[in-house]
């Protein structure tokens, strides 16, 4: 009798404790963004990296790069009784965010409705915010810094159509919308 009592004891320390998780925003040294990622992974700590698909024009080429949608910023699921010190002392970490006395959890549905934008590998999708008569101005390449009239979007690859106003003459011109 005395086995079975030794079991069913509710002071054994044995027994898992339910795990009070929540949403936290991790701050990282800059660009350890990944880093800090894989390590709590490694953890078995839950994360949310969401990314943004980005273009830049490099030696005469539009490259495409993927960046974090929030630099140095990454979303953990975490359990501040268990997780705390592991997270904080994890190589990369500058802080886990909040106020005062320690870190604040984010509401779970900041992090879904994010996580809703976001679709394969956590890129997340920006709403198209061009419109027909916008006034658009030219960042990069050989029309740099000329001011046109957005027309039309050409194709799903980023092709689209301005009215550039050249010699008081406006002049349709199709361009790489990065």
């Amino acid at each position: 009798m005395s086995d079975l009592n030794e079991i069913n004891d509710p002071n054994d320390n044995n027994v898992p404790k339910a795990l009070n998780l929540n949403w936290y925003v991790v701050q990282t040294k800059p660009g350890d963004e990944h880093r800090v990622e894989s390590h709590l992974l490694n953890q078995e700590i839950e994360t949310f990296l969401p990314l943004l698909e980005t273009h830049r024009y490099h030696n005469g080429k539009i490259v495409k790069r993927i960046k974090p949608f929030f630099p140095n910023y990454l979303f953990a699921k975490l359990d501040l009784t268990t997780h705390y010190y592991r997270v904080k002392w994890t190589r990369g970490v500058s802080k886990i965010l909040g106020f005062g006395d320690g870190p604040v959890p984010i509401s779970e549905k900041v992090v879904q409705a994010i996580k809703e934008r976001a679709g394969e590998n956590n890129l997340v999708r920006l709403e198209d915010e061009l419109k027909e008569g916008d006034v658009v101005q030219i960042a990069s390449g050989p029309l740099k810094e000329l001011v046109g009239i957005f027309q039309k979007k050409i194709s799903d690859k980023g092709r689209i159509r301005i009215l550039l106003s050249l010699i008081g003459v406006e002049v349709p011109v199709q361009i790489s919308r990065w």
